[in-house]
């Protein structure tokens, strides 16, 4: 296992690191379910009623300490997509696999339904909540499940807002110690452009379950949220450090996919 300590304390005033230590390790929840939606032609407008209405239970099962949070955000189109490619991304956060097994047992869509009638009366009808819920399986064409478990993350700089960007990579695991390799070598690239304002949060996610449908190849994911208008990050020059981040190294390492960029589009308090 390689250690490469990257970041130089001396360059960095003091008041940052103590800022840095105080912040929570990891600023998301420890088991993820992320549903990669492909939506059927023509149905944005009432996949985003849809969304809509469940919020109003998910922000209720977040309230009774059900589930961690919420949120629902928008991909963004690229030269490469094809007719299978996700529109949206959907993440169901948990504080752990047990409170996610919990939640799913005592689960039932007649008192989801229920919660949602009771959270919009006077908004909407009872009855078009039961439509709009009803006709939600048919505006997916196919739906790619991941249940993601937490292996590491920088701390979390601010809160998540409507509008913010998060990109994702998906990685394939060439070695036993790809994820050390990660921790080690990569995280404290992302800990340091935290800490001069130039980066929001890095993580890494191990797949541990996934659906029929969704694609086999991918072990691990790769998620960052950057800032407006970043700089470009330093460049260590030591031996060590260009080496453990070559070309070469990473293709020891793992397979990387292009990332793919999202958008917040709803998410729970």
């Amino acid at each position: 296992m390689y250690i490469v300590n990257l970041i130089n304390h001396k360059s960095i005033k003091m008041k940052k690191i103590i800022l840095f230590f105080l912040l929570p390790v990891i600023a998301f929840s420890q088991y993820v379910v992320a549903d990669f939606i492909v939506l059927n032609n023509g149905t944005d407008s009432d996949y985003h009623k849809l969304e809509k209405v469940w919020s109003v239970y998910h922000q209720k099962a977040v309230d009774s300490g059900e589930k961690w949070g919420w949120s629902v955000w928008k991909r963004t189109v690229t030269d490469n997509d094809n007719d299978d490619s996700a529109h949206y991304v959907v993440f169901n956060n948990f504080s752990s696999e047990e409170q996610r097994d919990k939640t799913m047992k005592n689960w039932s869509m007649d008192n989801a339904i229920s919660i949602m009638k009771a959270g919009l009366r006077g908004k909407m009808s009872s009855k078009n909540v039961d439509n709009i819920v009803k006709k939600g399986d048919a505006l997916k064409k196919e739906v790619r499940q991941y249940e993601l478990e937490f292996l590491d993350a920088t701390p979390f700089v601010g809160e998540l807002k409507i509008g913010d960007k998060m990109s994702f990579a998906p990685m394939i695991q060439k070695r036993d110690d790809y994820e050390e390799y990660e921790s080690n070598v990569w995280k404290p690239v992302f800990e340091r452009e935290i800490l001069r304002n130039n980066h929001r949060w890095w993580a890494i996610t191990k797949i541990a379950k996934r659906n029929e449908p969704a694609y086999k190849n991918p072990t691990h994911l790769v998620w960052n949220i950057g800032v407006q208008n970043g700089k470009p990050f330093i460049q260590d020059d030591d031996f060590m450090s260009k080496t453990m981040r070559s070309e070469e190294m990473r293709d020891e390492y793992r397979t990387m996919s292009d990332p793919d960029e999202i958008t917040l589009i709803y998410k729970t308090n």
